[in-house]
């Protein structure tokens, strides 16, 4: 006698089968979702880095670099090249703290007013540029790399005519250059 056998057509059985396995592993391999995080804001470059630093300082970008303009009653007396004890400490902070940021060139550009000759105001700038420069570089800035000018009254910012506009024009001005 002979059993009798049960023909499922394999097509359904198979189907069911990988049905089956395909849920399982779908359910196995679930993800939780990850809370959302904000990306991380990219580091500044250095150069931002150093034009957030000169702002602090007080330096204003022009065309031609970062100026720091030191009025000449608060670095200088009347007529001096000497420069003042408490202008000394503000620049040699300012030394350091351009040397620390890696700064590779300083000018100094000493200015008077249009009182008094041209080659005495010419020779006060000068000195004054130079007085300047010297402070920055006993607060470590290097010297080969401090330029100091004398421009005299050649390039006022206000009017020489009035008081007021003569000491605006008396002044040194620190620039520096980032790349």
């Amino acid at each position: 006698m002979r059993a009798k056998v049960h023909h499922i057509p394999l097509g359904r059985n198979l189907l069911a089968v990988m049905l089956v396995l395909v849920l399982a592993w779908l359910a196995g391999c679930e993800t939780r979702p990850v809370a959302a995080t904000a990306p991380a804001a990219p580091e500044p470059t250095r150069a931002e880095k150093v034009r957030t630093a000169l702002k602090a300082m007080s330096f204003v970008e022009e065309p031609d670099g970062w100026h720091l303009s030191l009025p000449a009653p608060l670095v200088f007396e009347f007529d001096s090249d000497t420069v003042a004890s408490h202008a000394r400490d503000n620049l040699l902070r300012i030394a350091r703290e351009l040397r620390e940021l890696g700064i590779d060139r300083t000018l100094v550009r000493g200015h008077t007013d249009n009182v008094g000759t041209r080659d005495y105001n010419l020779g006060l700038s000068k000195r004054r540029a130079d007085a300047v420069a010297k402070v920055l570089t006993e607060g470590g800035f290097p010297a080969d790399r401090v330029e100091a000018t004398g421009l005299g009254f050649s390039v006022p910012l206000a009017d020489n005519a009035t008081a007021e506009g003569r000491a605006k024009n008396r002044r040194v001005v620190i620039i520096v250059q980032i790349g």
